[in-house]
């Protein structure tokens, strides 16, 4: 999936949203409803500079329409110039000494016994991702309110979402990702056009749209 991750990695802005997918009614009486439908995937919007040179990316623009909107593509977006703290931890932990012990609803179950700090073991909005049993996991996660540093062998870490099961993974076992290790798989939902100009380099006529799949 280079051809995605090229783009992302020149991103020029980058927006990511997390709210939940909503429906809203207003009855006969007048009474305003709303109600949550299924899980909250991520969605990445970014606009892409004017730089990158075509006689050296054709392969980057092929790739790009190898994916178009159908294909599911595995990224990373730390490496993004200026915006890489974006998922980037803001206090504690950032290795992978926290092991998984189990969820319920949207709490995460960890053993920390192994962590090390003082103060916070987690911030809210800290970014981290179960790898599982398999350490094939794909959904990441943002952590809700601060969780105090603690060394407890079962330690509830609340997140922005509930924990979405995957078919042949275990949520048991295995360690996390966290922060800038975390990883997205997306779709392009908008995928914008793009054209050749002068002195050789390639212009795209809008921004890019991604949607997390949740499968």
């Amino acid at each position: 999936m280079a051809g995605l991750q090229t783009v992302i990695d020149n991103a020029t802005f980058m927006t990511i949203t997390a709210r939940p997918l909503t429906g809203s009614s207003i009855s006969r009486s007048g009474q305003y409803k709303t109600a949550e439908r299924g899980p909250s995937p991520y969605a990445i919007t970014f606009g892409m500079h004017d730089g990158l040179t075509y006689s050296t990316n054709r392969d980057t623009l092929q790739a790009l329409d190898n994916l178009d909107r159908t294909t599911e593509a595995n990224v990373s977006i730390t490496n993004t110039s200026g915006i890489s703290y974006l998922t980037a931890n803001l206090h504690g932990q950032t290795n992978n000494a926290c092991t998984l012990n189990g969820y319920n609803g949207a709490d995460l179950y960890i053993d920390a016994s192994a962590a090390t700090g003082a103060g916070t073991l987690f911030k809210a909005g800290d970014w981290l991702q179960p790898l599982g049993n398999t350490s094939t996991y794909r959904y990441p996660y943002q952590v809700t309110t601060d969780v105090a540093f603690s060394t407890a062998s079962n330690v509830t870490v609340p997140l922005n979402r509930p924990v979405l099961s995957q078919s042949g993974v275990a949520l048991t076992s295995g360690g996390l990702r966290l922060g800038n290790d975390i990883r997205f798989h997306v779709k392009m939902f908008t995928y914008p056009q793009y054209s050749v100009i002068p002195h050789d380099r390639i212009t795209f006529n809008g921004d890019f749209e991604l949607i997390e799949v949740i499968t």
